[in-house]
């Protein structure tokens, strides 16, 4: 693609969505040994340095490992596939300059047993320190859901006293079962992170996608409320030769469109935008339960009516999101969203209560509109009311007070 769109997509997925984590693949399948795992890596970055270079200068500041095996666990001992993760990860370093600061065991390791995650878990931490790297935090399982899978590893991680005290957080992925109160439950009092560390979609997706738009912004609300602590999108952007025709764009945010020669921002991009901003990096999330609803949970089968999420933002001010989840399509036996609805939505902000008057800035994404101003909002005494109608999305800000404590 030309220069000049390549810096226009880094400018705004990197900049404009305040990313501070790259995550890098690698193959590291039973065929991959340390010097394979090098060549396709090489393959995958052919412009590695600059890559890195470029992330960096927009904010990156965590290099995320994704050893990429399929599946299937290794056919031979787990203490290997660990120890050979870890020479890489050394090489890395040692050979190409590389310094990764986070790595898991493997992408969605569904056909490893609970016991094979704590061993890997287990063994690559004393394997990366033995060569020197401490620092390397280790995350699992990334499990493709949150769901009994990942429980389960979690469970033997946690049975393994020298793989969980090497842990340094728990690992999902955010589609059709995004995050639950069991994930948060799993670390309570541990001071260990929670990191969802892919969410994406599948198939093709036109410019102005409201139901792609609406439950993706659910999700991310779903998982800050259910105590992630780094949320992660699959693909930021890429080039494609026509995107009317292209069957696998959903997976992005913006796509750069070689038939037009021009940028196409997703919906669900400008949505982001609106989050990030609501929601920027060092927020501090302060858990919420909806009447009805309790804890709103975006998971297998029956989605909720709405997403919603609060925080007190590194700066002191508040910022509160909700997005009704109501009339999204299509619906099956995995998703099935309620009928469209416009809804009234009452806050009971409890660190406010103390606060006469509070005035936000109200801001709404829709099908047609894309991070808008719509006016002030005032709340008194920590309570405040909107409206918000099906397939949208609505973000309140309000400025400075001191720092209150959350998760």
């Amino acid at each position: 693609m030309p220069e000049a769109v390549r810096t226009q997509l880094f400018d705004r997925v990197f900049g404009d969505l305040k990313m501070n984590v790259l995550r890098l693949w690698v193959e590291s399948g039973n065929k991959s040994g340390v010097a394979e795992m090098k060549e396709s890596f090489l393959q995958t970055y052919p412009d590695l340095a600059r890559l890195i270079e470029e992330s960096r200068r927009r904010g990156i500041d965590t290099l995320l490992l994704a050893p990429a095996r399929g599946e299937a666990s290794p056919r031979g001992p787990t203490a290997d596939y660990a120890r050979k993760l870890a020479a890489f990860i050394a090489l890395l370093k040692t050979e190409l300059g590389v310094e990764i600061q986070v790595t898991g065991i493997a992408n969605e390791p569904q056909g490893f047993t609970p016991a094979q995650v704590a061993e890997c878990v287990r063994v690559l931490r004393t394997e990366l320190n033995a060569r020197g790297l401490r620092k390397v935090g280790v995350i699992a399982p990334e499990s493709a859901s949150a769901d009994e899978t990942g429980l389960k590893m979690i469970k033997a991680i946690k049975g393994d006293p020298v793989a969980w005290a090497g842990l340094r957080g728990i690992a999902t992925h955010s589609y059709n079962m995004a995050a639950t109160p069991e994930f948060a439950e799993s670390i309570a009092g541990s001071g260990k992170e929670y990191w969802q560390t892919e969410a994406g979609d599948n198939g093709h997706e036109g410019p102005a996608d409201v139901d792609r738009a609406t439950e993706t912004s659910a999700r991310f609300l779903n998982d800050l409320n259910q105590g992630v602590t780094h949320w992660i999108w699959f693909i930021g952007f890429v080039g494609s030769p026509d995107m009317r025709k292209d069957r696998d764009n959903a997976t992005k945010l913006i796509i750069y469109d070689r038939q037009q020669q021009r940028i196409i921002p997703l919906l669900k991009y400008d949505w982001f935008r609106q989050l990030r901003a609501a929601f920027p990096n060092g927020s501090c999330i302060h858990s919420l339960r909806a009447e009805p609803g309790g804890t709103l949970v975006f998971s297998y089968g029956d989605k909720p009516a709405l997403n919603a999420a609060a925080a007190q933002r590194p700066d002191g001010g508040w910022s509160l999101a909700v997005v009704n989840l109501t009339g999204v399509k299509p619906n099956t036996e995995i998703a099935r969203f309620q009928p469209g609805t416009p809804l009234t939505v009452s806050w009971d902000v409890r660190a406010l209560n103390d606060v006469p008057e509070l005035t936000f800035k109200v801001s709404r994404s829709s099908a047609t509109a894309r991070f808008v101003p719509a006016g002030q909002a005032l709340m008194h005494a920590g309570r405040i009311t909107v409206d918000i109608a099906p397939r949208e999305l609505l973000t309140l800000t309000a400025p400075s007070l001191p720092v209150a404590a959350g998760h």
